[in-house]
């Protein structure tokens, strides 16, 4: 079963503001679900996909990024205090 109904948005509107607080809040997060589908695209999808699969630094290497962080905070500190 359909209803088809030629209402505009002002009068949607109207009608929303004489509801009760509750099927307000039902219709504001119905709106907000759908909001949500609707921004979680393909592109998302396939934005963290190519985030995942990037490169990882090995044990080494982090151990290589803490002593050169290190370093820098020193003379960071040092140059500019």
């Amino acid at each position: 079963m359909e209803l088809m109904i030629n209402i505009e948005v002002n009068q949607l509107i109207g009608i929303i503001r004489k509801m009760p607080f509750e099927h307000k809040l039902k219709i504001k997060k119905e709106l907000e679900k759908q909001r949500y589908t609707h921004s979680h695209n393909k592109n998302d999808d396939t934005l963290t996909k190519l985030l995942l699969s990037g490169p990882v630094m090995n044990h080494e290497e982090k151990m290589n990024f803490k002593i050169l962080q290190k370093y820098f905070d020193v003379w960071t500190k040092n140059a500019f205090a």
